[in-house]
């Protein structure tokens, strides 16, 4: 008997549902956690499964799972193979699976791990794209961070920092995050979201999706964008670094701090010269225009 009661004491709770969502039926399994949690994270999976599929297009509905696990033993378990070691989740496939660790072990807020699940969430949903394989990471993190909002002004400072230190990745180096240092991960990230921004801003809001929808018509990646905006891989590329230079460069100020009162006086004074210099330019050009006026003006009076 007190064996038993051992057991029962030892054994780690888990709580859970089963329930229907536009991505096919979903297991929810959380270990160690509380059931009044269970009611809200339901409601979050099936609102965004919903909002995915109306958003970005109808995919195959198939069963998928989300883990929330208590430990470290468990998130390795339930991932049944490599996993990042800076990772808070992972999205697995062959059984499509989110493992997230929970809100204690991976050290993040309940509402960040809410964002989280919504990550993984456009993980699944793009394992039902044909031609998933061929996605490069770029666009698959791009995509499932701005479903999530998670693009975070820590994201463009590391960008910003990036481009002055000239350490920037280009788009070729972030086709795969596993080839990737440590400390070079939330820079992949910033630069994935900001590659969807420039997605939109250089092609149109709807670019993603008729991306999508060409992949869905079984296109490898590359084919499809290159389709889709009307130009070779290799031209978006370059304007993806012009786009981090023009949006990105001067986001370090806002980490300044009490350096910024020193810079200030100098960024004003750089300013008004450029916009004396541009000035100047402007009047130089307007007299060189006058000129040519009125000589042209004297050709045409008549003799």
């Amino acid at each position: 008997m007190i064996k038993i009661f051992l057991f029962l004491v030892i054994i780690i709770p888990c709580f859970g549902d089963v329930f229907t969502t536009p991505l096919g039926e979903c297991t929810l399994e959380i270990y160690g956690g509380e059931v009044e949690d269970i009611p809200e994270i339901v409601k979050l999976i099936k609102e965004e499964s919903r909002n995915l599929v109306e958003t970005l297009g109808k995919v195959e509905t198939r069963p998928f799972s989300v883990y929330i696990t208590l430990d470290m033993k468990d998130f390795y378990q339930k991932s049944k193979g490599p996993v990042p070691e800076w990772g808070i989740a992972v999205a697995k496939r062959n059984p499509d699976r989110a493992i997230l660790k929970a809100p204690g072990i991976a050290n993040v807020s309940y509402p960040r791990m809410k964002e989280v699940i919504i990550h993984e969430l456009n993980h699944i949903y793009m394992f039902r794209i044909p031609q998933y394989g061929t996605m490069p990471s770029w666009f698959k993190e791009g995509m499932a961070m701005a479903a999530s909002n998670e693009f975070s002004l820590l994201h463009k400072l590391e960008i910003s920092k990036s481009l002055w230190n000239e350490t920037s990745l280009p788009l070729q180096r972030l086709h795969y995050f596993g080839r990737l240092p440590k400390n070079k991960i939330k820079l992949a990230y910033g630069e994935s979201a900001a590659s969807i921004e420039a997605l939109h801003y250089y092609y149109g809001e709807d670019i993603s999706i008729l991306l999508l929808d060409k992949m869905r018509e079984d296109l490898e990646f590359t084919e499809a964008l290159e389709l889709v905006i009307g130009e070779e891989y290799l031209e978006f590329r370059i304007k993806f670094e012009f786009y981090l230079e023009e949006n990105y460069s001067w986001v370090f100020l806002l980490q300044s701090g009490n350096y910024l009162y020193v810079l200030m006086p100098l960024i004003l004074v750089l300013g008004f010269w450029y916009k004396t210099y541009r000035n100047r330019l402007k009047l130089k050009q307007w007299e060189i225009e006058e000129a040519m006026e009125k000589s042209q003006w004297q050709d045409e009076l008549p003799n």
